[in-house]
């Protein structure tokens, strides 16, 4: 978290993010998106009704810089991306992505995805040095790239096979996914039934959870559909729901997709800290070579542009595909969904070959989160060094511990004052012994 200038001005996980009216503002959208505008840059929002003030601001702030700022109009997160591939220069998204409604944020991209770590320090240099204005402002146009992108993503699934078969898909987009994916899919032979299409703000919470898709499920069994499909408000997550209505496990999801994209070609496989044994598995079974990184999906892009890996995701329904862009990309996920069903049958009884562990997930507050993380990088390297047994222990990104048949992930929260605790064993008696001592290292640590 980086403080800047005269207000708060935050990097997060993915961009800046917060609070509209209190941590985002249309000042910091202004002068956030004129520090980052060394060339023309493409300006997207999802349907938060607070991304139009927003959208306005960051697009005044290019022109300020004697750059072209380039209207999308309500479009996905991915869409932003691909824009940034076609046109060429910058691309700033208004969004605060699977948050609640009142919040909202900006996501930057260059070359098809987010910008790297360096860079965003390069924005907040050029912030904190305040506005930059050109004698000749930039010029404002807008650009209709949906139908291009669609094509795009036509081109990465077997459009013939999902054309033969019709399957029947409920689709709730509640975002800016509602001017993608249900057009996307009925191009592609789908027989769509939408739900939460609006274009103006939500009519659920963001977050595409099994809390928040009761409706999805419902229609699911009541139109007899063959799956259902979910976003987050930019559409860079998706999340399943079988034919039966039940949402798949996060991590049986992503499980699902390493398979499948490892069956066209074998490659790396990379995804975060967070992921499961189940998902490490899965790659390695299928001939792939799994890498963890960093959370976050700026760290799974940089990785997989620098290994030139087949695919990259998070448990948390993101998906980077190598044939579009490197962002996660929920509507060409759905695509990629419903090619798994019409290629392999019902979804239910894919995932049901897999089986989950317990897992542990807690928090804890304190006050100085990145001293506490300190502290405990130091106290669970102790208390693991009194043991024998083969494990191995990784700090990019708090502390990783794997063992043979689990693994503990410690980390601070990149926007709460709290410390996270993520632990998945082969047993529950594993499992709880692991967390034990993994609780013990942070509550001597806060």
């Amino acid at each position: 978290m980086h403080f800047l200038g005269i207000g708060k001005m935050m990097f997060g996980t993915s961009g800046i993010r917060g609070i509209y009216g209190k941590e985002i503002k249309p000042e910091l959208a202004l002068r956030a998106a004129n520090a980052f505008a060394e060339s023309d840059v493409s300006i997207g929002r999802d349907t938060r009704e607070s991304g139009v003030p927003l959208a306005f601001a960051a697009m005044s702030g290019v022109l300020s810089s004697g750059h072209d700022g380039i209207g999308l109009g309500i479009v996905p997160t991915p869409l932003v991306a691909f824009a940034t591939m076609k046109l060429g220069g910058g691309g700033i998204m208004v969004t605060a992505s699977h948050n609640p409604a009142e919040y909202n944020g900006l996501k930057f991209m260059r070359k098809g995805r987010e910008i790297s770590r360096a860079e965003e320090k390069r924005v907040m240099e050029r912030y904190q040095k305040g506005m930059e204005y050109c004698a000749e402002p930039g010029n404002r146009r807008n650009e209709e790239i949906i139908p291009e992108y669609i094509e795009l993503v036509k081109k990465n699934v077997d459009a013939k096979l999902i054309g033969k078969k019709k399957p029947k898909v409920v689709v709730d987009c509640n975002g800016a996914g509602a001017v993608v994916t249900p057009y996307l899919l009925r191009e592609l032979g789908c027989r769509v039934v939408s739900l939460n299409c609006e274009a103006r703000g939500f009519n659920r919470p963001s977050e595409p959870n099994k809390e928040n898709l009761s409706w999805l499920s419902s229609a699911v069994r009541a139109c007899g559909a063959d799956l259902g499909i979910a976003h987050d408000g930019d559409a860079d997550r998706c999340a399943i729901v079988d034919e039966r209505g039940e949402l798949l496990n996060a991590d049986v999801q992503l499980a699902l997709m390493v398979e499948e994209e490892l069956a066209q070609k074998k490659g790396k496989i990379i995804s975060s800290v967070e992921s499961s044994l189940i998902v490490k598995e899965t790659a390695e079974r299928a001939g792939g070579e799994f890498v963890l990184t960093p959370v976050g999906s700026v760290h799974v892009s940089e990785e997989m542009e620098k290994s030139r890996a087949v695919f990259g995701g998070e448990p948390a329904g993101e998906y980077v595909f190598r044939g579009g862009v490197l962002v996660p990309d929920g509507v060409m996920a759905a695509a990629k969904y419903v090619e798994l069903f019409c290629s392999k049958g019902k979804l239910s009884a894919l995932a049901s070959k897999f089986k989950t562990n317990p897992m542990a997930r807690e928090k804890f507050k304190t006050a100085d989160r990145i001293k506490a993380m300190e502290r405990i990088i130091e106290e669970m390297g102790t208390l693991w060094k009194l043991e024998d047994g083969n494990w191995k222990i990784e700090t990019g990104d708090g502390i990783r511990i794997d063992g043979e048949e689990y693994w503990v992930l410690v980390r601070p929260s990149g926007t709460e004052s709290i410390i996270r605790l993520t632990a998945e064993a082969k047993t529950k008696e594993l499992l709880e012994k692991v967390c034990s001592k993994a609780r013990k290292a942070i509550t001597e640590s806060i």
